[in-house]
């Protein structure tokens, strides 16, 4: 086995067609043998992505937005080349931590719906870099992430992560502050004169007991994904580490664009931790989060074993696959 092998999966279309057609199969199988566990989500606007009574409906919504989300991931790292070069490593490390988990798959979770718009809040801030008016990129990120507060409460979480970003590509002064303050203030206002005007319902206390409080874990099914979060954790982990060893090799816009993934990382697991019961919808962030470190750390091979590494990993998620595949159908004749 060559290291060039990887080389040209790296930079094929084969592999980026090969990848979505792998994911539809399995997000398939997962379809009709899995059963996933129901949840509803919580937000001011939650009513309106919970009124989507039909399966078949739920789970196109579902695919569909996995797939946007890995194309974005593929065009933000073109655009910005977070990994040194043009490559489908994201979109192929992205769909394989998605799909092998059937749980982000056979049903339609928030987070999936969620997850571009934080790729495109992610685009915005990158642009920020050596830009003379990232005022408008800061409105706009700010926009997005508070409009999907309205769906989804904890996404809000994310919004001082992205003011951090802004201090590590340098653009963090009053200015950009201020327009991020009032890109927050236009969401809230437009949706509350909205609600004069339609009378749409609204629900606060939900809301406020789901934001303020920590849950541990209470079901034999969340340590089964526990155990399927582990191996994630862990290839950021050592991807992030890897990027500080290889600090002085990159660029210095890619340097400042992967250490804000590194702190979108740590803190994304650091949420998942204190609010377990919101673990479905925060694992697709921390996959695109991941998939980009690992991405980072795959793209540019100079021995043997990182390549079976990195086949190594392939097999272990679709292992995980097949497992908590094979435990739903067992617990299931039972």
């Amino acid at each position: 086995m060559r290291e060039d092998k990887l080389y040209n999966i790296s930079g094929s279309t084969t592999t980026i067609t090969f990848s979505v057609v792998a994911a539809c199969l399995l997000s398939l199988v997962a379809y009709f043998f899995y059963e996933p566990q129901i949840s509803g989500t919580e937000g001011l606007l939650s009513f309106l992505f919970n009124r989507i009574h039909t399966e078949h409906i739920r789970i196109i919504i579902n695919l569909g937005a996995i797939l946007i989300s890995s194309l974005l991931l593929l065009w933000i790292n073109n655009i910005y080349t977070i990994v040194r070069a043009h490559s489908s490593l994201p979109l192929l490390f992205f769909l394989l931590l998605e799909c092998s988990n059937p749980e982000l798959t056979s049903e339609l979770r928030i987070g999936n719906i969620l997850v571009p718009v934080i790729l495109l809040s992610i685009a915005l801030l990158y642009s920020t870099y050596q830009n003379i008016r990232p005022q408008n990129q800061a409105f706009t990120f700010s926009l997005l992430i508070t409009a999907g507060f309205l769906f989804w409460t904890p996404l809000i979480f994310f919004l001082p992560i992205f003011w951090i970003g802004l201090y590590q590509t340098r653009a963090l002064n009053s200015k950009t502050f201020f327009a991020s303050i009032i890109g927050i203030i236009t969401v809230i206002w437009l949706f509350y004169g909205g609600h004069f005007i339609w009378n749409y319902p609204l629900s606060f206390d939900k809301i406020f007991k789901t934001a303020g409080t920590i849950h541990w874990l209470h079901d034999e099914g969340e340590f089964s994904q526990l155990l399927y979060l582990l191996p994630t954790i862990a290839i950021g982990f050592i991807a992030g580490i890897s990027s500080l060893y290889k600090h002085y090799s990159d660029k210095i816009c890619t340097r400042v664009y992967n250490e804000f993934i590194n702190v979108l990382s740590v803190c994304t697991t650091i949420f998942i931790g204190l609010n377990i019961s919101e673990f479905y919808n925060f694992l697709p962030f921390l996959n695109v989060y991941v998939a980009i470190q690992a991405s980072h750390l795959f793209n540019n091979i100079t021995n043997k074993v990182m390549v079976y590494l990195f086949y190594t990993i392939i097999f272990i998620y679709l292992l995980f696959y097949l497992w908590i595949l094979l435990q739903d159908l067992v617990s299931g004749v039972i």
